[in-house]
């Protein structure tokens, strides 16, 4: 549990921090930033509705945008710690949370064509197209289905890019936290070159 006074002092804190804290701080802000980002914009585009899909229209979309914020909510927390063992345990869950947004968003690309086309997605896609063309839902999802027996190809978008580099650049944060916080003793550098 964090010790309030070392709270107090390490929020106010007017110190340099090292290279390696920096270093993990820039990468994990980054990273939260970018899958947080990532998820709230296009993953991908079906053609030739160009109703796009985001990635909070998806289960792995909602996931990323939890982790997104978890890892901003762990960065925090991870310098609040003071024994050196809490901020390892929140760096190495960081880097885990990292590489599941990576796995989760490079899976959904991977898997494109499915993914973005299941029945769910053309059940929403049809509920778009309906609402936009002013047709009835039947009629459009009718179309919708002759179109997918033809095999379109699903046009990725930069979101689902967004969420894999920052998943990575996440990872990276978390590996530079860990490596940190086992040079410090109860909150404090081993050494300066920490």
């Amino acid at each position: 549990m964090p010790h309030w006074p070392h709270m107090a002092r390490e929020i106010v804190s007017t110190a340099r921090p090292s290279m390696l804290r920096l270093a993990g701080f820039l990468a994990l802000t980054l990273g939260g930033l970018l899958v947080s980002l990532g998820s709230l914009t296009d993953w991908a585009t079906v053609p030739p509705f160009d109703t796009p899909t985001r990635g909070v229209d998806l289960w792995e979309g909602t996931i990323t945008l939890a982790i997104g914020f978890a890892v901003l909510f762990g960065m925090i927390l991870m310098r609040l710690l003071r024994p050196a063992r809490a901020r390892q345990g929140v760096a190495v869950a960081i880097l885990a949370l990292g590489l599941t947004a990576s796995a989760l968003a490079g899976a959904a690309a991977i898997r494109a064509n499915e993914r973005f086309t299941s029945p769910s997605q053309r059940d929403r896609i049809a509920r778009a197209l309906a609402t936009e063309l002013e047709l009835p839902y039947e009629e459009v999802r009718a179309r919708i289905e002759v179109t997918f027996r033809q095999r379109f190809q699903v046009s990725l978008d930069p979101g689902i890019f967004l969420v894999i580099a920052g998943g990575l650049m996440v990872a990276l944060g978390g590996g530079l936290s860990v490596a940190w916080a086992a040079g410090t003793v109860d909150g404090h550098p081993v050494n300066l070159r920490v």
